[in-house]
């Protein structure tokens, strides 16, 4: 199957980041937390009869003068392809971040550091290292021959483990894999094996037509699907399997038909089209039949497309849908997962997208209400990583509210104008002014019985004032007043950060206060070579 990105599961500060269904990669810039993935447009291509155009020929390894190393990981590619070809074998070729890439290290000591790997590989394979270290020097010549063949064979993050013919030609993608020596030479072996079926199918295609030919070209894609290889020729196969069988006389039609459109969308998503990636995968979707696990991955796919366009909603529906499809298939606990952090996020977004679809008919009090409720429940989801709304949008709203219960019939009037002031003193300490800003907060703070929410609002933002000022001790007094203010209120979470922060740099400035070295009074001391009482000139 195709495969799309995984999305990584972190919510820290406020932030959502990563990729999808796979799981991460390691680039060199940044550390890795997950295996290896596979991108959906990875297209090298098993060997076959056709020959490359002498324009992209390598030169012959011997005109770069390669050098067959001794032990058992070549760093010259074009060497070990010399060392493959006389010695009839595949090349196993690594990209690796060797000294930062934590499932590089894992891959290495786990499997290639092994006994059993280093004894039973080398029968098969030309093993082959291309690193991309941090710490350790590279020559120049490696450097750039391993960013080429990096760029060539596509490689999305670290680790990427290639199976290649002697030609340099892919035959299998895998990376990081559990259980040891054993089980990834097994994987190993199984390549090889189902290779060799590829080898042998190719030139039986070649000899039939119709329906039989449909059959052979299943086999050729599923054995591809084993290799992990994303060719351009699978695309190519599964369109011409739905030609073949139109009338689904080999039952191929709905599976290569929800392939095709699959494709489709997942290059939609590759070319950041969500909203038209979204349609394509609805297409997919209304395929019949499909079984249970492709319907459960087309779901989760398009969550991916809501998840791109903030669309948190969106994403648990397709979870949730993906969830019905297959209850206990293998990615049921990764959905639920996924369903546990982002639900509250969609519930979130619904109930603001309700609000405001009721605002379109409401006028006078009701909505001014229904108004201050899309304030409060826009405020929640201002707290999460997405659907933030500018202040001044908010303000706008209360200002709104402001004008709609002027008479304070709904209650509304006084807890919206300490909004609005709200708003223009945090943005005059947006404009440098804390301390103007300030004293705007400290009237606010003067109005009695405030409710306790408003009140931690106020303290949180005085307490930010105090730090813009360069008043630390003064900011941490506020925030924790904050705190008590509403022990339970949706702010404790980032007030505690700020405390903390705050402590840490009062420490600080403590710290640098007792290193400064004492001043010794100064005094004046006769100048070099002059005499210490002058004498009267004669």
């Amino acid at each position: 199957m195709f495969r799309t990105s995984r999305l990584i599961l972190v919510c820290a500060l406020c932030a959502v980041a990563g990729p999808w269904l796979s799981g991460c990669t390691s680039r060199v810039e940044e550390k890795t937390t997950r295996p290896e993935t596979r991108s959906a447009d990875a297209k090298d291509k098993i060997s076959s009869d056709e020959t490359k155009p002498a324009a992209e020929k390598t030169p012959p390894a011997e005109a770069k003068g390669a050098v067959v190393e001794k032990g058992l990981w070549q760093t010259d590619f074009e060497a070990a392809k010399i060392k493959a070809k006389a010695e009839n074998k595949l090349l196993l070729v690594d990209f690796t971040g060797s000294d930062w890439c934590g499932w590089c290290i894992k891959l290495k000591q786990e499997v290639f550091d092994k006994e059993t790997f280093k004894t039973d590989a080398p029968k098969q394979f030309v093993c082959v290292e291309l690193d991309f270290p941090q710490n350790k020097e590279l020559s120049k010549e490696l450097k750039e021959q391993n960013a080429k063949l990096s760029d060539q064979y596509k490689v999305p993050g670290f680790p990427t483990v290639l199976v290649m013919d002697p030609e340099g030609e892919v035959i299998a993608r895998t990376g990081y894999l559990p259980g040891g020596p054993e089980a990834y030479v097994k994987q190993l072996g199984d390549f090889v094996k189902t290779y060799e079926k590829v080898v042998a199918l190719k030139p039986q295609v070649e000899k039939v037509k119709g329906l039989d030919r449909a059959k052979l070209l299943d086999q050729l894609v599923n054995a591809y699907d084993k290799l992990g290889n994303e060719s351009d020729d699978v695309a190519k196969w599964s369109a011409e399997i739905v030609t073949l069988d139109n009338e689904n006389k080999a039952g191929l039609k709905p599976k290569y038909e929800f392939r095709v459109l699959m494709a489709k969308a997942v290059k939609l998503m590759a070319n950041k089209k969500f909203d038209e990636a979204k349609a394509a995968f609805d297409k997919a979707l209304a395929v019949s039949p499909i079984t249970p696990e492709q319907k459960q991955y087309a779901c989760m796919a398009q969550g991916e497309a809501f998840f791109h366009l903030n669309d948190f909603a969106g994403l648990v529906a397709c979870l949730k849908k993906a969830q019905e499809a297959a209850p206990n298939g293998p990615r049921a606990a990764q959905i639920k997962q996924m369903l546990e952090r982002f639900k509250d996020i969609g519930q979130m977004q619904e109930a603001v997208a309700k609000i405001k679809a009721q605002l379109e008919k409401a006028t006078g009090i009701e909505r001014a209400k229904l108004l201050d409720q899309l304030i409060d429940a826009q405020g929640k989801l201002n707290n999460s990583p997405v659907g933030r709304a500018p202040p001044a949008e908010l303000a706008k709203l209360s200002k709104e509210i402001i004008a709609l219960d002027a008479d304070n019939k709904a209650g509304l009037k006084q807890k919206h104008e300490i909004r609005v002031a709200l708003a223009d003193a945090m943005g005059l300490a947006a404009e440098g002014k804390a301390v103007e800003a300030g004293a705007v907060i400290d009237k606010i703070l003067a109005t009695p019985d405030l409710p306790p929410d408003q009140l931690q609002e106020l303290q949180c933002a005085r307490g930010n004032c105090y730090l813009r000022a360069g008043e630390a001790p003064k900011g941490l007094e506020c925030l924790k007043k904050a705190i008590k203010a509403a022990p339970q209120g949706r702010l404790v979470p980032a007030l505690t950060n700020m405390i903390r922060f705050c402590e840490e740099r009062i420490e600080k400035e403590k710290q640098q206060a007792g290193q400064q070295p004492k001043q010794e009074p100064k005094t004046e001391s006769p100048a070099k070579d002059e005499p210490k009482t002058k004498q009267p000139q004669q």
